[in-house]
């Protein structure tokens, strides 16, 4: 199948993709789609990995991986050098955290999006290693230019000369907000506090060059914009820091060089990792990240324009150049019995899913709850119409 000739929308849904009948995919974002032609060499491959295990795992793993790192090196312009696969971004962030050197009083800066398990993983780290603190710059909407948030979180660097580490996000994943990492690393870099990107939802949305970026750590995934099984992430790690960055698991390549380290963790399923060259190749046989960005933006202005004028809201105020192509925001209208907290976020976007067959995402911001709309190849309009639908009956403008 040439796959570059397959329409976007309801044509590459049934071609390329499968889902359970009769429910709705708004939520791209969460965990990514798988597929099908992956979904079948994933089976394939557990299937001679069960063939003969001793041979799998011995000879083939090591070889499988070296040519996952080196699709991923090509697909994000990295030194291969630099680069290991972890199964997602948490685990990514928790690796280098948790292996940090950290000395007592040392302190962490995070924003009040930061994701909520690296949030809680900065915590962790603070009570239990530095006895110091985890701060959380504040990133108030609208936003009208990028550098009110680069002054946001230089204001606090300022104020809090015990940070050590910045943990910052390439793209917002409760806000969708893609952050202006270059004059943030640079400021960083000024006062000699290292940087810890997240990038969970860049790979395959924004263009990516690790060695012209240069934080001291970058973690992001595959499996929600690449197309790979999940999980299915990398760490990138400086140069600088490698000989003190190891994982999570210590295992039998102990002290035989950090990648060797991170590839060998015992019997686990890398077979995601493995399919990651697979999956960039769908990627660019289906057009790749301008022709599926130019796709799913055009589709998200009148998505989101769609909803707001329906329910009588606005779509969430910043500059286009924040914008993540493949997400967007919207805000919603009082929903009777769903309270604008994290807790009321999940009661809404559960019963939407489970009563509506919709699966979408409801995030809180600023006393206020937002949907957070996600889009791919898969989608077309009509999806968030439905949508619509249901917000309205949900909503008391019903």
């Amino acid at each position: 199948m040439d796959l570059s000739k397959v329409d976007f929308g309801a044509a590459m849904k049934k071609q390329c993709f499968h889902f359970e009948e009769g429910f709705t995919y708004v939520n791209h974002g969460a965990y990514g789609e798988v597929p099908v032609i992956i979904r079948e060499k994933q089976k394939q491959l557990l299937d001679t990995q069960n063939d003969n295990t001793g041979m799998f795992f011995r000879d083939e793993t090591p070889r499988l991986y070296r040519k996952a790192i080196e699709a991923a090196a090509q697909f994000l312009r990295a030194d291969p050098g630099n680069l290991v696969l972890v199964q997602n971004a948490t685990t990514g962030v928790n690796s280098v955290l948790k292996a940090f050197p950290w000395t007592k009083t040392d302190e962490i800066l995070a924003t009040v999006y930061t994701y909520k398990a690296v949030e809680y993983a900065c915590r962790k780290v603070a009570e239990f290693s530095t006895g110091g603190h985890i701060h959380q710059f504040d990133i108030r909407f609208p936003i009208r230019d990028e550098m009110e948030v680069v002054k946001s979180m230089t204001s606090y660097l300022a104020e809090h000369p015990k940070i050590k580490l910045v943990v910052l996000d390439n793209i917002t994943s409760p806000t969708a907000l893609k952050l202006p990492l270059k004059e943030m690393i640079s400021e960083c870099r000024k006062r000699s506090v290292m940087v810890l990107i997240d990038g969970a939802h860049a790979p395959g949305q924004v263009e990516i060059n690790l060695e012209e970026l240069s934080p001291d750590f970058y973690v992001g995934n595959f499996h929600k914009w690449v197309y790979t099984p999940r999980g299915c992430a990398f760490l990138w790690i400086h140069k600088d820091h490698q000989d003190w960055c190891t994982p999570l698991v210590t295992s039998h390549m102990y002290k035989k060089g950090f990648q060797k380290e991170f590839c060998t963790q015992g019997t686990r399923d890398d077979i995601p990792y493995f399919l990651l060259p697979e999956s960039i190749k769908f990627y660019h046989d289906v057009g790749g990240r301008e022709k599926i960005n130019n796709y799913t933006r055009n589709l998200l202005d009148k998505a989101s324009e769609l909803i707001a004028e329906r329910l009588g809201t606005e779509v969430l105020q910043i500059p286009k150049s924040m914008e993540a192509p493949g997400m967007r925001l919207v805000l919603l209208p009082e929903c009777e019995g769903y309270d604008k907290t994290w807790k009321g976020s999940e009661n809404l976007y559960m019963d939407i899913m489970k009563k509506h067959k919709i699966n979408c995402a409801v995030y809180p911001v600023q006393g206020e709850l937002y949907l957070r709309l996600s889009a791919n190849i898969y989608n077309e309009i009509s999806d968030y119409e439905k949508l619509t639908d249901i917000l309205l009956q949900l909503s008391r403008k019903s």
